[in-house]
């Protein structure tokens, strides 16, 4: 089997990042087509390639698309266990904490849009902002009690790949990350898979102005 991944800039698209690191974790073979975002026919390019709402990322399996993260993550589920943990509690939990961010954390996405070449950029912390940070740090602050391993739920899943690029917003708009979680954060922003993310977004020339937020000044 052999997939089409349909996806967005990689410096600037967080879910695009996400079913790529996904289809890489598993080793699922795909071929990527790439559309520019936040351009006047980016969502009509998409359509095109198969996505219906124009949104990325979109996955194509045998001429059926299929969209949204978290339904590319379910689907993909049924063909490699592996994307998420093996007891069925923490399977649960997992998908709570990526349906909790999948539709919440939208003041943190607001202030720090995605952009994972960005290095001290200046992000407003209002007190919505901040509870969200918060969350990811009590979140992050769990991992490693597993004795599987040092992961949220022992073994690297899908629940630390949907929290990757929140860890890559920390990096670009210099978050100090606390005690527990920010052993987590580290491993995230160090993990070969997402260090090959950040790697090829630098490569890339699209600059989205929207998302270039001012430096910190020092």
């Amino acid at each position: 089997m052999e997939y089409t991944l349909i996806i967005g800039n990689k410096n600037y698209s967080s879910w695009s990042m996400r079913v790529w690191l996904l289809l890489r974790f598993v080793n699922a073979p795909f071929t990527e087509k790439s559309v520019d975002l936040y351009m006047p026919h980016s969502r009509m390019r998409v359509n095109a390639l198969g996505g219906e709402t124009g949104l990325v990322p979109v996955l194509v399996e045998d001429g059926t698309a299929i969209w949204d993260t978290l339904a590319i993550t379910e689907h993909l589920y049924e063909r490699f266990p592996q994307v998420w943990p093996k007891d069925a509690k923490d399977r649960a939990r997992a998908r709570s904490y990526c349906g909790e961010l999948h539709s919440g954390f939208n003041a943190l996405r607001e202030a720090m849009p995605m952009n994972a070449r960005g290095r001290n950029r200046l992000a407003r912390q209002t007190p919505e902002v901040i509870a969200e940070m918060e969350r990811a740090f009590a979140i992050w602050s769990r991992a490693g009690t597993h004795a599987g391993g040092p992961w949220l739920f022992g073994c690297f899943c899908a629940a630390d790949i949907m929290f990757s690029p929140v860890a890559l917003r920390f990096q670009t708009y210099a978050v100090q990350v606390p005690g527990d979680a920010a052993s987590n954060y580290q491993s995230l922003v160090r993990h070969p898979l997402i260090a090959e993310w950040q790697d090829l977004g630098r490569r890339e020339d699209t600059v989205i102005e929207r998302f270039e937020l001012p430096t910190i000044e020092r």
